[in-house]
């Protein structure tokens, strides 16, 4: 009974089993590491390069202002912290400064160059330039292709509605077409002429761009990133398959958000200081006026000195005028505010300005009250939409500080109606006393004293608008370029290193999965060891790989009679005198489980072998289906057991001498219709009877057990029956047939020889086998004719390459 029950997956691992597969498969290696590092090289050579551009800012805000002069404002409209970081972020992605930052650079039209395979796109490195005026917007991103005819002509062509549009023009020189007038300018001329020599049509193209496409292309693209949020430290990079261009455009970016941060920052004082200069211009020609009419009043009535009678009168006078001037400018500053908040959705400017001009601390919160909610709405917006309920929630917030904002403003601006009316009414009665003074007097200190207001209040404005002016000037936008952009050659995308190192781990993968698959299910038989561990048969030997030529009679024991490969045949004639070494005549029956075992083989050298130890022996050749033994010898096989069997030809007639003494051997004959009958003929047996009494040893060559059953009864009856198996080609299942002539045949005398084994694996042993080589011809199936249909151009090259690394 078996040892070992026979399984189609491999249950254990074997280091060895898995070397010989390695080695066996290496080609698979070889091709799969080829194939995907020309996979790999394909890949880089048609994907365009991507190039990444960064720059590095440090976000902050500093109002030197506060140590020169302190203003109610200060606080309120320069106060920047940390929490501005995620706004700030999505500001440099938002629509605002991408747009800004593409009009700076020259992106209204892009140049290309046609390569052998890829499009560039040349950007400022262009050999030409082109001034366009659109007429029809249609034409935006159309390829118009030049085709430079000399430095003075240039031929354009583009398609317009699916037909083409071609026309000749002069260089420097308007053209006028249906949808643009351009004018081209040629930089390097002999650039073209090298680049149109290789591409021989439509070597330059430019296509005009649409800036809102431009805006939508480019506002996905740029990457803000915070490296270090303690510092406050933005990281801005962007990707492009220009290098030059990923460049500028990351550094217009920045720029374009530092100037806009900066224009939002000074936007207040602006206003504020606008407001200012319109008040003090109407304000200058009042006193003007008033000034002429002193002066022309003075004049006509020679009045040189008015105050010493009425000193006191006007010194009171002066005091409420003041205080009257003070006030009005309080109201001015509260109605202000007050069109302001009815007027406009965005107060977080110039609310805070005009409130720091007005003393009432309540309005004063209530105005902080509205800039603080309208920063954090701006900051949210960056983030969020108007349908965002936290968004909602701030503008019904906004909202009520409005609404009691008005309300303290409305009952301010009463209250300072008041005291104006009030002052008012204290001036009118200091005035009731200047009728007791002569007319002139009194018309003079009323000129007097209109001037002296328009003076106070020209020179009260003139003083805030210093002060607003210094606050402008005293704002410092800390936001710091570490870094700038720069043009990077290496490009982050294809990485060739990793493209190429992933390729060779993905070829060495892919050949591990298969070998790992091959080891799995391998299923061929590599060692004398494994065929013990699956039967009980006897182990007669092994024969060694022959590394050379096997010539077409396949007797090489002769050729070398020291060579391992006759030392083993010796070794296996050794063994068989173990099993019987009985003197009389002994039957040696050869079979196998499928042609190309190298049964013939082993038969023919084995006869060599026993003959050297001057035994005569004679091999008959009962594989009558398929012939060899003639092929072995190089004889004609026009006679043979065939003729012998049905009665033809006698057996004397029929046996061949060899080249070697003491070798004789009877061809198969002409392939008889009906092998199996003959063979089971009592001819066979009166034969066999002939040959014992003339020969020793009479070796028979019988069909494959695995295909045919014709051998099955000369197997049982031999001396010495043997089963061949090849080493890494036999199959494992193979070792049933076996068991079964053991079991069913009773057939206990088998035992088996393993043919093709490399021997240069191991040092003792029975070890593993790597291939066979014998080549004369036995393929899987048992006919050469249909092995050789179906052999492949694939396996044709594989033993080719095989042989080639063996050798």
């Amino acid at each position: 009974m078996p040892k070992k029950k026979i399984v189609a997956l491999n249950e254990d691992f074997d280091l060895k089993l898995f070397l010989t597969i390695v080695k066996k498969k290496s080609y698979w290696i070889l091709i799969l590491l080829s194939l995907s590092l020309s996979a790999a090289y394909i890949y880089l050579r048609y994907t365009p390069p991507l190039y990444q551009s960064s720059s590095t800012i440090k976000l902050g805000l500093v109002n030197n202002a506060t140590a020169i002069i302190s203003t109610n404002t200060s606080n309120s409209l320069f106060d920047q912290s940390q929490s501005q970081i995620a706004g700030d972020i999505e500001l440099i992605k938002s629509k605002i400064i991408i747009e800004r930052a593409l009009v700076k650079i020259p992106l209204s039209i892009s140049y290309f160059s046609r390569g052998v395979v890829l499009v560039k796109e040349l950007y400022t490195q262009s050999p030409f330039k082109v001034e366009v005026t659109i007429k029809d917007s249609s034409i935006y991103n159309t390829p118009f292709n030049v085709e430079f005819l000399s430095d003075q002509v240039y031929e354009l062509s583009y398609n317009v509605n699916g037909k083409k549009v071609s026309s000749k023009f002069k260089v420097n020189e308007l053209a006028h077409l249906p949808s643009i007038d351009m004018e081209l300018t040629i930089n390097n001329i002999n650039e073209i002429r090298k680049l149109q020599d290789q591409i021989k049509k439509n070597a330059y193209f430019f296509t005009i761009n649409n800036p809102e496409l431009n805006v939508q292309q480019y506002i996905g693209q740029v990457n803000v990133s915070l490296i270090n949020p303690q510092a406050q430290i933005l990281q801005i990079s962007f990707s492009d398959h220009n290098a030059v261009k990923a460049a500028d455009f990351v550094n217009s970016v920045v720029n374009e958000f530092i100037s806009y941060d900066q224009e939002k920052k000074t936007e207040a004082s602006d206003k504020i200081i606008a407001f200012i200069e319109e008040t003090l211009a109407d304000i200058d020609i009042k006193l003007k006026n008033s000034e002429t009419q002193l002066e022309d009043f003075k004049k006509e009535n020679k009045v040189l000195d008015p105050e010493r009678n009425a000193d006191r009168d006007l010194n009171k006078l002066t005091e409420l005028e003041s205080q009257q001037t003070t006030e009005k400018l309080n109201l001015m500053v509260l109605e202000k505010i007050n069109s302001d908040i009815k007027n406009s959705n965005d107060l977080i400017k110039i609310l805070p300005l005009m409130a720091g001009s007005y003393s009432d601390n309540i309005i004063t919160i209530l105005v902080n009250n509205v800039q603080q909610l309208e920063n954090e709405r701006d900051k949210l917006k960056l983030q969020a939409t108007d349908s965002n309920q936290a968004v909602k929630e701030l503008y019904s917030r906004i909202e009520k500080q409005r609404q009691l904002l008005v309300g303290s403003i409305s009952n301010a601006k009463v209250a300072v109606a008041q005291k104006v009316k009030n002052i008012q009414d204290r001036i009118i009665e200091l005035d009731s006393d200047f009728l007791l003074f002569p007319t002139e007097e009194a018309q003079l200190s009323r000129l007097e004293r209109s001037y002296q207001i328009s003076e106070k209040f020209f020179s009260l404005l003139l003083e805030k608008k210093a002060e607003f002016s210094i606050t402008k000037a005293g704002l410092v936008i800390n936001n710091i370029v570490l870094e700038r952009a720069f043009s990077n050659r290496n490009p982050v995308s294809p990485n060739r290193p990793v493209i190429f190192g992933a390729s060779i781990l993905i070829g060495f993968l892919i050949s591990f999965i298969i070998i790992f698959i091959n080891y799995l299910f391998y299923n061929e038989i590599t060692s004398l060891d494994e065929v013990n561990q699956y039967t009980d048969a006897a182990l007669l030997g092994i024969v060694p790989k022959y590394k050379s030529e096997i010539p077409i009679s396949q007797l090489i024991v002769d050729k070398n009679p020291k060579s391992a490969i006759s030392e083993s045949f010796r070794s296996v004639r050794t063994n068989l005198q173990f099993i019987s070494n009985d003197p009389n005549s002994k039957v040696i029956a050869v079979t196998s489980t499928i042609s190309g075992e190298g049964k013939t083989f082993c038969a023919i050298n084995l006869g060599g072998v026993i003959a050297f130890s001057d035994k005569r022996v004679v091999i008959i050749d009962l594989d009558m289906r398929k012939p060899k033994i003639h092929l072995g010898f190089n004889v004609e096989n026009i006679r043979g057991m065939s003729t012998i069997l049905i009665g033809r030809d006698r057996p004397e007639d029929c046996i061949n001498k060899s080249t070697l003494k003491n070798l004789d051997f009877i061809t198969a004959g002409p392939i008889p219709p009906n092998p199996s009958e003959l063979i089971l003929s009592p001819k066979m047996g009166e034969l066999l009877d002939y040959l014992k009494s003339v020969y020793d040893i009479i070796i028979i060559d019988t069909p494959p057990i695995g295909i045919v059953t014709d051998g099955v009864h000369i197997i049982q009856n031999a001396d010495f029956p043997i089963y061949i198996l090849r080493g890494m080609y036999s199959k494992r299942m193979f070792i049933q047939n076996i068991n079964k002539l053991i079991e069913e045949n009773k057939i206990r005398k088998l035992s088996v020889l393993l043919n093709g084994v490399e021997m240069s694996k191991f040092r003792y042993g029975y070890g593993y086998g790597y291939g066979y080589g014998y080549g004369y011809g036995y393929g899987y199936g048992y006919y050469d004719e249909e092995s050789k249909k179906q052999l492949s151009v694939w396996r044709r090259f594989r033993s080719i390459f095989q042989r080639n690394s063996q050798s």
